[in-house]
């Protein structure tokens, strides 16, 4: 008899924008994302002693384009804003990524999000790990804190 073992990564996504002043909530949004091919294959090759890559997620970055996330994704639709991650662990098989965006850093209405393995200041840099599609208007009064968890199962 054949054992067949199922491994995927399943991703949820809290976006939390908070009054800058007083801290009070002002909206939460709860997303599942993708974990694209580009994420995946960097893994892969990391469990082949590939290490090109470090297998670390370093940017987030917000973008605007209403296109849907695919699988084949590996950037955002039109990228406006990146910033490196805030704090990061893991406990079992789960990792927690957060990543803050300060009131004053950037404004706007976004319509996906991203996350990038090896990634720099510069847009569009590093593999892409998920993409997800949201709905976040941001304002200079808010500060925006996106919190990922990636479970492996």
């Amino acid at each position: 008899m054949d054992i067949k073992e199922l491994t995927k990564i399943k991703g949820k996504m809290t976006f939390t924008l908070r009054n800058a002043e007083t801290g009070e909530i002002e909206g939460r949004l709860v997303k599942r994302n993708i974990v694209v091919t580009e994420g995946r294959a960097v893994f892969a090759a990391r469990l082949a002693s590939d290490t090109t890559y470090s297998g670390s997620i370093n940017y987030g970055a917000l973008g605007t384009s209403t296109t849907a996330p695919a699988n084949a994704d590996t950037q955002l639709g039109t990228e406006t804003f990146r910033k490196a991650i805030s704090s990061y662990n893991s406990v079992d098989n789960i990792a927690y990524l957060s990543f803050f965006y300060t009131a004053t850093e950037v404004t706007g209405t976004f319509k996906e999000f991203g996350n990038f393995i090896d990634g720099s200041a510069a847009a569009n840099s590093g593999q892409l790990f998920t993409h997800v599609a949201i709905d976040i208007t941001k304002t200079s009064s808010q500060t925006l804190t996106i919190d990922c968890e990636y479970e492996i199962l």
